[in-house]
């Protein structure tokens, strides 16, 4: 079947789900209900009190006290969350939760709005976007029993970026932030809106420019986006997102080998050939019915257009003469000077590296679904019960390619290069995917009992563009889970959960004719924890996990394969404490800090023998975030703070030496501190800000995806902000 992805067939399969209940019930509805702001698309329930498993919110105070410039510094603080950021502002996401691997976000549902975000959720599941933090209103993070209304990624959490809702108040409103720091970073915000009682509608524009980890690796990405709403009738509202994003960046996934890193870890031979750009457009189209106070119906359609190239100047290093240096594509220009079999970066010596070529990777992906889900009340047995049942049809196609430019000329066109050049590649992706769930919480005195169901109906084909090799897979995946919440003590609850999860099997890079993907990884996670504000001033939550996991994928650079059996267990814990609150002051000295002691994360039945008992890659086993703020009444506000990471293996067989190319050997662990001053000029919407990330300019590894790369140096920024 070939998948034809359009935003028309989307709206109608839609409009068959909503559209015949919809005017059948809207005639039957007596209550009058309130609308409300569509615009607002959060993953959690109303009553958090009964969630019978983790989570975690991240508000709009914490975002405007915060001032995150990207998704690392957004969620750092959560316990459970591993972000490696990748490059200067973490727009490739890397989102890792309780010992998934998190290279490009593969292994966690990631969604805006309750959108998937990743480019192909279901065949290439990885993430090179990042909702801009100036455009949140909110971030949602689920790890629990949960999170299998929303999938298909199941296995550890789910994340969920809510964006600034449309105005409703009669008058227009907007802000217009501007920032500026070193690195050359500058950062620009805007949105206009307005709204009354019978709609609305937001403009919102983000920028974000300065350079990247590496030395003239600049970076610009732009992100425009367009948000309406509309009361069709009193009980019934429509909703429309538009988002076009411009992201261009002299950036390579290429990185460093361990004599260069010596040498300079902010410098990269072939920065002034690597380039990135992506351009990525989406339409959401929504629709609320509110039905009675008991009763409401959700429905969803989406479409997401996303084109992505890479070019690299460069490959896994090369010893040449005891020295490790990157090797150049395709640079016959410039030729082996030094004679020794390669062509590598010190045969460049004084020639102009512009002759070089590199390698295109460009790739093209559609995506497109439809929701529908009601949320109701009812009394079965005399007894309180809150259900959800939902369904969604999802669709992807995706085409990855790749060519090697053999001169200036291609370089630069990579249309050029897919006519002219060389080892040209090709394979075309397509899934559709049909999920249905189910989840009712009983209300018993101080219990809630959550009984729930994901199915994925899955359907998958791989085609290679130069031959007759083809594989197409199909499965159905039951997942159920179960939760118990009590709340016997004040403003206290305490839980315990188990479902199953899994991760889609994902399309190899190297497509042959020897045999089908890999299955998909399949989990069950258990869960116990607690989360309370009983003390005047105190929040707290703790929460132990186990996952037993089957088929564990990992990259094996031309195929994702499984590995075996693994498991994942720990402690998170994170805890809030407002002095102020708690001895009455009219200021407020607020510590605030998150633990995650991941003590397992190993394989313990590998697919090689001689990696049991290894720990996973990218897993750190302790994870430390500790804030100290202060909060005046006149708006001025100050925090400093400071993150740990522990120490993290980057292979299965936990290679401790490190090898000459930087892809192999430890990650060694490091502390960052971090800092951030607002003032809030009262009565004028104006409000002066300053941040400094990793305070005290500190050097570290972050990654050995092929090779090695640095965090960033020190960035200090600031800026003001105007609400009116």
């Amino acid at each position: 079947m070939i998948i034809k992805p359009t935003l028309i067939s989307t709206a109608i399969l839609s409009s068959l789900l909503v559209i015949p209940y919809s005017v059948q019930a809207e005639e039957q509805a007596t209550v009058e209900a309130e609308i409300e702001k569509l615009t607002v698309t959060g993953i959690l329930p109303d009553r958090l009190e009964s969630v019978a498993g983790s989570f975690d919110i991240i508000d709009k105070e914490y975002l405007d006290s915060r001032r995150p410039v990207s998704i690392n510094e957004q969620l750092r603080t959560l316990p459970g969350v591993m972000v490696v950021p990748d490059g200067s502002m973490s727009f490739d996401l890397n989102i890792g939760i309780r010992g998934q691997n998190p290279r490009r976000s593969a292994k966690a549902m990631v969604m805006e709005d309750g959108m998937p975000l990743q480019l192909a959720p279901y065949t290439d599941p990885v993430n090179h976007y990042a909702t801009p933090s100036t455009s949140v209103s909110r971030v949602e993070v689920v790890k629990g029993a949960g999170q299998i209304l929303y999938g298909p990624q199941t296995l550890g959490g789910a994340v969920n970026f809510v964006t600034k809702a449309t105005p409703r108040s009669g008058e227009v409103e907007g802000s217009v932030t501007s920032s500026f720091g070193n690195q050359d970073f500058r950062g620009l915000h805007g949105n206009v809106g307005f709204g009354n009682e019978t709609g609305g509608f937001i403009f919102d524009f983000s920028q974000s420019k300065g350079d990247g980890i590496f030395d003239d690796s600049e970076y610009d990405v732009k992100d425009y986006r367009f948000k309406g709403e509309f009361n069709i009738t009193d009980h019934q509202t429509l909703g429309l997102k538009i988002v076009h994003t411009q992201d261009r960046r002299n950036q390579t996934e290429n990185y460093l080998t361990q004599d260069e890193y010596a040498r300079d870890p902010y410098s990269h031979p072939t920065v002034a050939l690597d380039k990135w750009e992506q351009d990525r457009d989406v339409v959401q189209l929504t629709h609320k019915f509110e039905v009675n106070e008991n009763f409401s119906l959700n429905s969803h359609a989406y479409y997401t257009d996303t084109f992505r190239n890479g070019l690299r100047g460069s490959n896994s290093g090369r010893e040449v003469d005891g020295e490790w240096e990157s090797r150049l594509r395709n640079c016959d220009a410039v030729g082996d000077v030094n004679d020794d079999g390669r062509v590598t970066t010190s045969d460049i010596s004084n020639t102009d590296i512009n002759l070089c070529g590199g390698r295109h990777a460009p790739r093209q992906y559609y995506t497109s679904g439809a929701e529908s889900r009601a949320d109701f009340s009812h009394n079965l047995f005399d007894v309180e019960n809150d259900a959800i049942i939902g369904i969604r049809y999802h669709q992807e196609q995706a085409h990855r390619e790749q060519v090697y430019a053999v001169n200036t000329a291609q370089r630069l066109n990579y249309e050029l290069a897919l006519l002219e050049g060389e080892e040209r590649e090709g394979t075309r992706l397509n899934a559709y995917a049909l999920s249905y769930y189910a989840q009712n919480t009983t209300h018993i005195d101080n219990w809630s009992i959550t009984a729930g169901f994901r199915v994925e109906d899955v359907r998958t084909s791989d085609s290679d563009d130069f031959s007759s090799n083809r594989v197409s897979d199909s499965y159905t995946e039951f997942l159920p889970s179960l939760g118990f919440a009590w709340n016997g003590i004040t403003n206290t609850t305490i839980f315990a959960g188990v479902h199953q999860g899994i991760s889609p099997s994902r399309a190899d890079r190297e497509l042959d004719a020897s045999g089908a993907r890999a299955v998909p990884e399949e989990s069950t996670l258990f869960e116990l924890g607690m989360r309370s504000s009983y003390y005047k001033g105190v929040t707290m939550s703790a929460a132990l996990f186990h996952n037993d996991i089957e088929n564990t994928i990992v990259d094996n650079g031309a195929t994702f394969d499984n590995s075996g059996k693994s498991e994942q267990q720990g402690i998170e814990l994170s805890s809030r404490i407002n002095f102020g609150e708690m001895y009455n002051w009219n200021n407020n000295i607020y510590l605030s800090g998150s633990y995650t002691n991941l003590w397992t994360a190993e394989y313990t039945k590998a697919s090689d023998p001689s990696n049991n008992g290894n720990r996973m890659q990218y897993a750190p086993e302790y994870l430390m975030n500790l804030d100290l703020g202060y909060e005046h009444v006149s708006g001025f506000d100050a925090r400093i703070g400071v993150q740990h990471v522990s120490n993290q293996f980057a292979d299965d067989e936990n290679t401790r030496i490190e090898s000459g190319n930087g892809i192999e050997g430890i990650i060694p662990s490091y502390t960052i501190w971090n800092a951030t001053i607002n003032y809030y000029i009262p009565n004028t919407g104006v409000t002066l800000f300053t941040s400094v990330e990793n305070l005290f300019d500190k050097e570290y590894l972050v990654s050995r995806n092929e090779g090695k790369l640095a965090g960033r140096e020190r960035l200090f920024f600031g800026g003001i902000t105007f609400n009116f």
